[in-house]
């Protein structure tokens, strides 16, 4: 699972006893959790759903297959949601004994009945289904049209325990089955389920369609899914395994652009981890109303939303998708026994997440990677602590927090780094291969890496896994002439008091010199240490841990000039060069560093850049600057065109630099820059640009982004034209984001002319919220009373939440009137 997003904010303090008393994960929020105790082994799930979408209700049949594990088991239990409604439950055909409490359904077996295999069938029916995306709210989500009539289908969400909310069965991931879908839907949609297609066949009067999926290997049942509704689906091969590319209805074309680094993915993580892709298709379904991803087995759900195109920026979904790929080794394949130690899911994902990014966009961006997790955690850190792998919290949803991502992963880059390259990737294999189909807990995952790389790792699963915290180190360094030796003290800082340890940790000191750095290997292992690295001459700057070995708040010694040129010119890890650019562009503006800097930046040309921002020096007003910053209008990076952009249009307007600027008004230019340059043309002068900023509001663009930008610009101009554009764009734009501006620009104005009044009630309409809240605005700054009919016919209609409370606010500030 990958929620809509994971915060990677940059920053940490030390840990207030106030915050620590705000931690979920101690009492009395938290409470002792264990696997649920199992009675019997779940052999096969088979579901047949007849689905009546217009009156957004399910038929169906659930046959859980299952054994006995013990002679003295008299009833066993299944999970089963309160809105189904039970027609009949048969024990191998006979009608059932059973109990309902709670989620608990159990059903009253014959004794002695040990390995027996039996069949508990469930007829049931529900009308009153309806779920989120991920927590409290998953289970069955119906999609509501909200003014599209291809806007309609389902999803499920089953991560934690919510595929119990449509089938009964066992909801746990502590025992694995073998399953079947059979969905009846509409004639014209398709259905995505898990494993293999067996049957997909309409009825004779082309109104209904009977879709049959079959997953013949077991996996745990949260993993189960269905996803359905029209869609636009592409299918290709990889080796010998069927992949689906799943949209809505209408974005077809988004499909290459979202999905084509699949098979390079596949290839990589089967490759890298010695273990093939293991299950018989895989389809990554991207659905309306879902957020984030969920990695059901070999098929995945993701946010429509997330879906891309190329003038986004490079494969803009890779990262997603790698996400939830990875978790069919991990998660799918080898799941968590319990919800304690998922880390061993989402860690791992998003661990060979930046992997990925290694290998398909170089060094930087996985370094950039680790730093983004580490600062992830540290925002969390701020307010709460806990073990990586814990039996102490609140809820099972509690667990997938910064610890279970970004932490962990970087836990997992720092065993990397600890037991070699050989010996983890070795170990990883052997650990999924060990483990396969089944659940697992963390010492199955220390026990595999250990006998792989022949190192005892309990020691690191004790700091790193079973311990709460991280180190928290400062160190300093002074040069010893007369020894010739650079003397470097390090001190471990965190606060122990919470269990936190003193790290073992396996790093090294660069020395850095003319020629470049020499790394000497050291061990940390107590709170304050002090090394001495030989060196024919002092040092031009020490760092310590040179290469972000491990997880780790590193407090940086205060530094000259001197120190701050010789590190962005030879350290190896591009999240150091950057900061190195930053603190010497904020520094010292002498014509020297200046043309470090921009030889620096220019030479750093990849599509992926160590220095990923030149704000720094672009704000410098040094000899130069207009040409640097003109050379990097064509770097193959959109955010640093777009930088470029920005500086630019805080310096005199030229002819030069404005036909450059103009040139990226175009259809074929990324989003980051044509917009940066849209602004431009506005900042330097508007109205003399009026043309070019017209002609920007027809410039076709995913969700109209490039109008929109051209719509707020035209705002500024005051001319009978203009209008004339701004009234044309609130008529006919394209797309959610110019239609919001274009009506958010005419209420600016104060507009009430017809033209507004037809804008507003087509907005209210509208399929995507921006639009909706558009003009929901709109009708209270222009006070249109008359539109509180309308207004308050849309409570209670499946509009978001952030949505409903300004309806109901607007509603009320029109009542006043």
């Amino acid at each position: 699972m990958r929620p809509v997003a994971i915060a990677l904010l940059v920053g940490f303090s030390s840990i207030s006893v106030l915050a620590q008393n705000r931690n979920p994960f101690q009492p009395p929020s938290a409470k002792i959790h264990y696997a649920l105790d199992r009675t019997f082994d779940l052999k096969h799930l088979a579901v047949a759903i007849d689905v009546d979408y217009e009156k957004r209700a399910i038929k169906a049949t659930a046959t859980n297959t299952f054994s006995p594990l013990r002679n003295d088991v008299s009833e066993v239990t299944f999970h089963a949601g309160d809105t189904l409604v039970f027609e009949s439950i048969t024990l191998d055909g006979k009608p059932a004994t059973y109990r309902k409490d709670g989620i608990n359904l159990r059903i009253t077996i014959p004794k002695n009945s040990k390995g027996k295999t039996m069949a508990a069938t469930f007829k049931y029916s529900s009308s009153s289904l309806s779920g989120g995306t991920f927590g409290t709210r998953g289970g069955w989500h119906w999609i509501e049209p909200r003014g599209n009539p291809s806007r309609i289908g389902f999803w499920t969400q089953g991560e934690t325990m919510y595929n119990s909310v449509w089938v009964p069965t066992w909801d746990f991931p502590n025992d694995f089955t073998t399953t079947e879908t059979i969905v009846t839907v509409p004639a014209d949609w398709a259905v995505i389920g898990n494993g293999a297609l067996i049957s997909d066949k309409a009825d004779a009067a082309k109104k209904r369609r009977t879709v049959h999926w079959k997953m013949n290997q077991p996996h745990a049942t949260y993993l189960l899914s269905l996803c359905a509704g029209p869609f636009d689906i592409k299918k290709a091969m990889w080796e010998d395994v069927p992949l689906w590319y799943v949209v809505p209805r209408g974005y077809g074309d988004l499909i290459d652009d979202s999905f084509g680094d699949t098979p390079d993915m596949m290839t990589f993580f089967s490759n890298k981890l010695g273990v093939k892709y293991p299950w018989p298709k895989y389809a990554q379904n991207a659905m309306y109303d879902f957020g984030g991803g969920m990695e059901n087995v070999s098929s995945t759900t993701l946010g429509m939303g997330a879906l891309t195109e190329a003038r986004e920026g490079f494969r803009n979904m890779a990262g997603l998708n790698a996400h939830e790929l990875a978790h069919q080794w991990f998660g799918d394949l080898v799941s968590c026994r319990d919800w304690g130690h998922i880390w061993l899911n989402e860690s791992f994902a998003t661990f060979m997440e930046s992997t990925y990014m290694e290998h398909s966009r170089g060094k930087n961006v996985y370094e950039q990677e680790v730093a983004g997790n580490s600062s992830g955690y540290f925002q969390e850190a701020r307010r709460y602590k806990r073990p990586l792998a814990t039996n102490l919290y609140p809820n099972y949803d509690a667990v997938f927090d910064s610890h279970a991502y970004p932490k962990g992963a970087t836990i997992l880059h720092t065993l990397r780094r600890q037991v070699g390259e050989e010996a983890f990737w070795m170990g990883l294999k052997h650990y999924l291969e060990t483990n396969r189909h089944s659940p697992v807990e963390s010492w199955q995952l220390c026990r595999a890496m250990s006998e792989a790389s022949g190192t005892d790792l309990q020691w690191f699963w004790d700091q790193w896994v079973y311990k709460p915290g991280h180190p928290v180190i400062a160190y300093s360094w002074t040069w010893d002439e007369a020894a010739k030796e650079a003397v470097v003290s390090v001190e471990q800082k965190q606060d122990t008091a919470d269990g936190t340890p003193v790290y073992l940790i396996n790093t090294s000191i660069g020395c850095i010199h003319a020629g470049g750095i020499e790394r000497h290997s050291i061990q940390l292992k107590d709170a304050k240490q002090e090394f001495r690295i030989k060196c024919a001459t002092k040092p031009d700057a020490v760092l310590f841990d040179p290469d972000h070995d491990f997880l780790r708040e590193l407090t940086e010694p205060e530094r000259q000039t001197g120190e701050w040129v010789a590190i962005l010119k030879h350290t190896p890890n591009a999240v150091m060069r950057q900061s190195a650019f930053t603190k010497l562009a904020a520094a010292d503006a002498s014509p020297e560093v200046v043309a470090l800097l921009m030889e620096t930046a220019r030479k750093d040309s990849s599509a992926h850049p160590a220095i990923g921002s030149i704000d720094a020096l672009a704000r410098i007003d040094a000899p130069g600057r207009r040409a640097f910053l003109m050379s990097q209008l064509s770097h193959p990076n959109f955010n640093r065109q777009a930088q470029a952009v920005r500086a630019l249009a805080s310096m005199p307007e030229d002819e030069t630099t404005t036909a450059a600027i103009r040139k990226l008004i175009d259809v074929k230019t990324g989003y980051a820059p044509i917009t940066a340059a849209i602004r431009a043309l506005a900042d330097w002068n508007a109205p003399k640009h009026e043309a070019a900023l017209i002609q920007a509001t027809k410039i076709p663009s995913r969700y109209g982004r490039v109008a929109q930008a051209a719509i707020r610009a035209l705002a500024e101009v005051n001319t009978p034209t203009a209008e004339a554009a701004l009234r044309s764009a609130l008529a006919q734009a394209k797309g959610p984001q110019a239609q919001a501006e274009a009506l958010r620009v005419a209420a600016e104005k104060g507009w009430k002319t017809p033209d507004v009044l037809a804008a507003i009630d087509r907005n209210l309409a509208d399929s995507d919220t921006g639009p909706v809240q558009a003009a929901i605005d709109a009708c209270e700054k222009l006070g249109l009373k008359d539109r509180v009919p309308k207004l308050q016919a849309m409570l209670g209609k499946g509009l978001p939440s952030f949505v409903e409370n300004n309806l109901k606010s607007a509603i009320e500030a029109l009542n006043k009137l």
